[in-house]
């Protein structure tokens, strides 16, 4: 009687049962491995030695905040972060770093998984398990200035430049500056308190002029802001600059009216 099958097909089948078998294992070895998310800074003059990094990680299908992890991630270092993705319809992932004060965050992304780059971080969709994803946080500073502009009211021909400081925290800003109509002045700072520093800007007082420096008083200036104030100044118009404008006229009538009177008195 002849065997059913023969030591050549039996080999092919333990060798094909076997393929099946690795397979199966690296497929499970595969769904247990976890997402990674790799992090790293570039941290430009004036940035802190590190910035707080946070990782939320939510399902596609509308589910709730699956897990969320923060590190710190220092200026020449990085940090990992490792999810478990449970399941083959993939997570979406968000990755964001607390601005410093007076700092501007940018972000830079690519890996396995889909991404998306706003200045809100690094978003990650489709993540399925092990992908390796990566995220660049950029920080450098960013400038903060008040401009100051000039209104006047009541003039009538261009008026001269006027001269103004700044004073912050009780302190003189260095550096006046000339502005006029047209022609704003103004500073830029390095405010250190995150909570912001209050500054008047102040102007050198001239009796052509009734100055209104309101909108200019009590600034507080934060961080990376950029603030504006306008100065207003009304105009003063003294005699002798009316004398001046119409002097001529009013003598040439006051004569013409002296004269007539005295015609009529000698007159019979």
């Amino acid at each position: 009687m002849k065997p059913i099958f023969s030591n050549s097909r039996m080999n092919g089948l333990v060798a094909l049962f076997a393929v099946g078998a690795l397979m199966a294992a690296a497929n499970e070895l595969h769904a247990e491995e976890p997402a990674t998310f790799t992090v790293d800074a570039r941290l430009g003059e004036g940035a802190p030695d590190g910035l707080q990094v946070h990782l939320r990680c939510g399902a596609v299908a509308g589910g709730g905040q699956r897990t969320a992890q923060s590190g710190w991630l220092p200026r020449d270092g990085s940090v990992v972060f490792e999810v478990t993705v449970q399941g083959v319809e993939g997570w979406n992932c968000e990755v964001s770093a607390e601005a410093p004060p007076a700092q501007e965050v940018r972000y830079r992304g690519d890996g396995g998984s889909t991404v998306d780059i706003d200045r809100g971080g690094c978003h990650f969709s489709e993540i399925l398990a092990g992908h390796a994803n990566f995220c660049q946080i950029e920080a450098r500073g960013q400038a903060t200035s008040i401009t100051v502009y000039k209104k006047w009211i009541g003039a009538t021909r261009e008026e001269p430049d006027v001269l103004i400081e700044l004073v912050c925290g009780g302190q003189p800003v260095a550096g006046v500056r000339y502005i006029n109509a047209g022609k704003p002045g103004g500073w830029v700072l390095d405010p250190r308190d995150p909570e912001g520093i209050l500054c008047d800007v102040l102007e050198r007082e001239n009796e052509s002029f009734i100055p209104d420096p309101g909108d200019c008083r009590n600034l507080l200036i934060l961080p990376g802001s950029e603030e504006e104030c306008t100065m207003v100044n009304t105009k003063v118009v003294k005699m002798i600059e009316m004398l001046n404008r119409y002097g001529l006229a009013i003598m040439i009538l006051v004569f013409m009216a002296v004269g007539m009177v005295a015609a009529r008195r000698f007159v019979p």
